[in-house]
């Protein structure tokens, strides 16, 4: 009667334990939003730095050289620093349906409440998982903050620009009407004029209506060209301009839409 117990007890804690060890899914869960420098990834024993615009499973560990940001798929955003360290997965943001930053728009120059955006996270990210190796090369990255590597319909770029070297996919990518026309974030030059952005205090993302992004660091102005959404962190301040003068002050946590 005894043994019959033990064994009993002992298949009781071998089902429970095998409960508390699930593997996490491999579908990704979230996407690197915005990247001012590096995010890097464990593969092994190895960091190796990935693309803005990649997807990220539960599993994945980062860290962190510079300021950058992740938009989970339920809505939550994760701001990283300087380095930071975090396994996808763990975040609380992972477990948000929804965005956690209060919505607001411009509205006659002034910044009020606004209903919050209803968007298919998702597939607003790709599979892309690497960056190039110039990618990580001092010069890679403007005075401004961008991250220069990014996806684009010629592949893996270390500069934005037509009369730069380009590395990018070993076969080439299918022509119109098979390539994909969903537009993927990616880490790009935001354009010229539109707003002005000075930030006062820690960092701000802007995302354009083309899905690109780029972190914006203090100091200096920066015409946000074809922003569609700033990003305000608790505790970042940023000062936008009108072509015409005119000031907004924005204080973190926002996520503001120009348009």
């Amino acid at each position: 009667m005894v043994q019959r117990l033990v064994g009993c007890l002992l298949a009781a804690v071998t089902v429970l334990g095998a409960a508390g060890c699930k593997e996490r899914s491999d579908k990704p869960i979230a996407g690197l939003l915005a990247a001012g420098a590096p995010v890097l990834r464990a593969e092994g024993k190895a960091w190796r730095p990935i693309a803005v615009g990649s997807q990220l499973l539960g599993h994945d560990e980062l860290r962190a050289t510079g300021p950058a940001v992740l938009e989970f798929f339920g809505g939550g955003l994760r701001f990283l620093e300087k380095g930071d360290t975090l396994e996808v997965g763990d975040a609380d943001e992972a477990k948000l349906h929804g965005v956690n930053l209060p919505s607001r728009h411009i509205v006659e120059g002034e910044l009020q409440e606004a209903p919050r955006p209803l968007r298919i996270i998702a597939a607003r990210y790709t599979q892309v998982m690497v960056t190039p190796a110039s990618a990580q090369q001092d010069d890679s990255y403007s005075s401004n903050g961008y991250f220069a590597a990014f996806f684009t319909p010629n592949g893996l770029s270390s500069k934005a620009t037509d009369d730069t070297p380009r590395e990018g996919p070993r076969k080439p990518l299918p022509p119109p009407p098979h390539r994909p026309r969903v537009p993927h974030i990616h880490a790009g030059n935001l354009g010229e004029g539109g707003w002005v952005a000075t930030v006062e205090d820690g960092f701000v993302v802007a995302e354009t209506d083309d899905l690109a992004t780029a972190v914006l660091l203090e100091g200096g102005e920066v015409p946000l060209g074809r922003t569609t959404r700033l990003v305000v962190p608790d505790g970042a301040e940023v000062v936008l301009r009108t072509q015409q003068g005119q000031e907004v002050e924005v204080e973190g946590p926002a996520d503001v839409r120009l348009r």
